[in-house]
């Protein structure tokens, strides 16, 4: 037992790394080699009164490490583990407090790898039981326990059975009545066992007693308990959100005296700020799929709007003369935030009260109030989006540009931040402004500076060159040489820190020249980026970098401006550029996620030209970026310029190559694979098969395999409903439907029926059955690829012999009426238009009834 005690005592104090080192490799090996005895020694050492303090916590914090890492609690015998549990139960009664504490983290770990496993289930119990114990330091202890225990299974994501559950929250109840150190550690395991609350919080009764006992504590006099208070309730608020009307008014009661305290300001306003953005989240999904299905809870809000943005605005006016920082997370900062979510919750219901605020202190002498009036204008921009602001947006710009040259520096900088708020949501007021020549003008001087204020205005024009797009008429043409010459002012300076204002003003370049309808000025700027790329490499490293990445971007927006102004390929151009960017791969000694998007471009806009340069793209270039799996984005940028070369190719030219179907399946089954890359290997697949048409059936099953398993991967996902992944699981969905719509084109070429893919069509109608689930939010878009792929599957395979009535199955399935009926709210739509009659077309063909007119 010495010679143990001596190696935690080396590895955990020894002044020698070399010492150090050798100890702690000698417990890693005793710990592989005898877990049962490495793990009892450890408690032995823990729990031993003959070893001093120091070295029975280094002892304790070996063994949680080991209890929790790669769950080694599990590598050891049943007496090992009751005899260990029993040992550290002992030490929660320790008159030395950190014993207990490591005590209470080692028993955690456990609880975490056991309970939800069902293992050891009285453990909760006994805590419990102990929480109303006679002695403090045991409803102490019994509470630190029973919080690490929530804490290490909020961090291992895991939950517990409801019973369990109950018991664990009621627990915390009876802390929450305790005396302050225990009321502290009640607080914190409230908060951490709200992810596995949700059946036990939707009992009325439960709810109403929690609620109760963390709102006194809210407006405890004892400010370090307030504090904590108040953060559990950002989080909190959220697990009881879908019953909040019952608790606004006791929320808001409990808050309005923190609101205005400085010490107290800013979490609070996190709580109605985190209140105002879940309103805002479950509102753009309603508004997104129009098929709302939870409380958005904006009625609650309501009732107690008026006094809680007044506070709010209030607190807008706090300001310190020597920040330098407009945006520092202090007091003011937060309610800029709060302002923004409220606003964007209660839309028009707030207004007036913003206006009335914003008439008040614009003109003021105070510099704060002239800044807080800015910023709250800037909030309401920043969410809103209708007519009542645009029109005031109209008639306040002049004076909130006068603000540029406010005596105040900090004025400015809330002048400049609510003219970007204002080109980034409305920038027509600027752009249709009469005074609109000189507006950009006085912008475009800012530019020559180097502040915040440089920043800002840069950002202005660039938004204002978002609006460029959605000018058809070409009404806004005039600006475009000019602006793109005021961002090339930019893009050629020297005396800037790092590359930060370099990148937006290569954001606006692009903006425009996406706009440019006239293809030999393309080519112009084709070859002033050409001559750039030339003399870049000569710049200071964050200079080069930044203007690289930019006039890569460019070369690729111009290549594909070309292609959709329908020009036809200049060969000599293709050359000269495609040589252009393996000279930069040959410069770096290596291929970038940048130089394959330029490549890809000029892939699309050369078609079958582009087969002259495929040999030497592909071995020298393209395969050094499929090699890269590690590099998430460089490998990524080829898988899908690959597949823009297929598609721009015909097969005859790039048959050669199909084998690589071999390696990106590879690709898509190896665990190393990033799983974003992923999604860009099934859009890789699904474009190499489409062209290969029959030459890819050899291919299918594989390719079906893993479409298959991305099935399969993705109902689980439904099943668990983890939304914190919604939006890797809805691109993976879109790109398996795109991978499995391509195969059906592709091997159903002439009509003639490929068998082997009919036969997985009950999988795929299981899939789509799974993932569009309204409770999941499906997009308009996703559900028109699921029709689209049904509806072909009924086309392909209704001449099928002895299989007909499965085609008329899929048709009449209320599967696909649901879907069809999804659509038919957006039947404005074109495309969805186009489906229904789609579908009418199909039925006329069985000789059904048109059931979507």
């Amino acid at each position: 037992m010495q010679e143990f005690v001596e190696l935690i005592q080396a590895a955990f104090f020894a002044k020698e790394n070399n010492q150090r080192s050798q100890a702690e490799q000698q417990l890693v090996n005793l710990k592989h080699q005898l877990p049962n005895e490495f793990f009892q020694k450890c408690s032995n050492a823990f729990i031993s009164p003959q070893l001093d303090s120091q070295t029975r916590v280094a002892a304790g914090t070996l063994l949680q490490r080991c209890i929790t890492y790669e769950q080694g609690w599990l590598t050891i015998g049943l007496d090992v583990k009751r005899k260990i549990k029993d040992e550290l139960l002992s030490q929660l009664i320790s008159s030395d407090q950190n014993i207990k504490k490591s005590a209470a983290s080692c028993l955690s770990g456990i609880c975490a790898i056991e309970l939800p496993r069902q293992e050891w289930p009285e453990i909760i119990s006994i805590l419990v039981s102990n929480t109303r114990h006679e002695s403090i330091e045991v409803k102490k202890a019994a509470t630190i326990t029973l919080g690490y225990i929530c804490e290490a299974l909020k961090n291992q994501k895991q939950s517990i059975e409801k019973s369990e559950s109950e018991k664990v929250l009621y627990g915390i109840c009876m802390g929450l009545q305790g005396e302050k150190e225990i009321k502290l550690i009640s607080i914190r395991a409230l908060k951490d066992s709200l992810q596995f609350m949700d059946q036990v919080l939707a009992q009325q009764q439960i709810r109403d007693h929690v609620t109760k006992l963390l709102v006194e504590q809210a407006i405890s006099q004892d400010s370090e308990i307030r504090l904590a208070a108040l953060e559990c309730l950002i989080d909190y608020t959220k697990a009881i959100f879908d019953y909040l009307e019952q608790y606004i008014l006791g929320l808001w009661n409990c808050t309005q005296e923190s609101i205005y305290k400085f010490d107290f300001a800013i979490v609070t306003m996190e709580i109605w700020q985190s209140i105002a953005s879940e309103i805002n989240e479950r509102s753009a999904v309603s508004n997104r799929t129009n098929l709302g299905f939870r409380k958005t809870q904006k009625d609650a809000l309501q009732l107690i709007s008026q006094q809680l943005i007044q506070a709010v605005l209030q607190n807008l006016l706090i300001s310190d003369e020597d920040e330098e920082d407009d945006e520092e997370q202090g007091v003011q900062e937060a309610a800029y935030k709060a302002a923004s979510s409220i606003s964007e919750a209660l839309g028009n219901l707030s207004y007036q009260l913003y206006l009335r605020f914003i008439e008040n202190t614009l003109q003021a002498q105070e510099w704060q109030n002239r800044k807080a009036s800015l910023l709250a204008f800037s909030s309401m921009v920043e969410t809103a989006d209708v007519l009542e602001l645009f029109q005031f947006s109209n008639s306040a710009i002049g004076e909130f540009i006068k603000k540029l040259a406010d005596p105040h520096k900090q004025v400015r900088y809330a002048a400049g931040r609510v003219i970007t708020r204002i080109a980034e949501n409305y920038p027509l007021v600027i752009l249709k402004h009469q005074f609109a020549d000189e507006y950009i003008n006085q912008f475009s001087q800012f530019l020559q500076g180097n502040t915040k204020l440089t920043k800002y205005l840069l950002w202005t024009l660039v938004n204002i060159t978002e609006a460029f797009r959605d000018d058809p008429i070409n009404q806004f043409g005039k600006y475009y040489e000019f602006l793109i010459s005021q961002f090339a002012t930019v893009i050629g300076r020297q005396d800037f820190q790092d590359g930060t204002l370099l990148d937006i003003a290569w954001v606006g370049i692009i903006n425009c020249l996406q706009c440019i309808k006239e293809p030999q000025k393309i080519k112009t700027y084709l070859e002033a980026f050409g001559q750039q790329m030339l003399t870049v490499y000569s710049q200071t490293r964050w200079q080069k970098e930044a203007n690289i990445s930019g006039l890569l971007s460019a070369i690729h927006i111009c290549f594909l401006r070309l292609v959709v102004l329908g020009d036809q390929c200049d060969i000599q151009l293709m050359n000269n550029f495609y040589q252009l960017i393996v000279d930069y791969f040959k410069k770096i000694q290596t291929v970038t996620q940048d130089g394959f998007y330029a490549i890809s471009a000029i892939a699309q806009y050369s078609k079958i030209n582009f087969k002259s340069l495929l040999d030497d793209f592909m071995q020298n270039y393209l395969e050094i970026g499929l090699q890269k799996k590690l590099e998430i984005e460089t490998f990524k940028g080829a898988i899908l310029c690959l597949a823009d070369i297929a598609r721009s190719l015909q097969y005859k030219e790039f048959s050669k190559y199909l084998r690589i179907l071999e390696y990106l399946i590879t690709c898509v089954n190896d665990q190393q694979v990033n799983r974003v890359a992923k999604i860009a290997l099934f859009v890789c697949i699904a474009d190499i098969v489409l062209i290969a048409e029959h030459e890819a059936e050899l291919y299918f099953q594989p390719i079906w395999q893993l479409v298959k398993s991305g099935f399969n991967a993705s109902i689980f996902f439904t099943q668990n409903k983890d939304m914190t992944q919604l939006e890797y699981y809805e691109n993976l969905n879109d790109a398996l439907l795109n991978c499995y719509l391509c195969m059906l084109h592709a091997f159903n070429l002439n009509k003639i029926p490929y068998i082997p893919l009919y036969q997985t069509i009950s999988e795929l109608c299981m899939f789509i059955q799974a993932t569009s689930e309204k409770s999941l939010t499906p997009t308009v878009e996703y559900i028109r690829l699921c029709v689209t792929c049904l509806l072909d599957c009924v086309s392909y395979y209704k001449q099928v012999k002895g299989q007909e009535n499965i085609s008329q199955k899929i048709l009449t399935s209320p599967l696909l009426i649901s879907l069809l009926e999804m659509l038919k709210q957006y039947s404005n739509q074109q495309e969805n238009q186009q489906l229904i009659m789609y579908a009418n077309d199909l039925c006329k063909s069985f000789q059904l009834p048109q059931y979507l007119n």
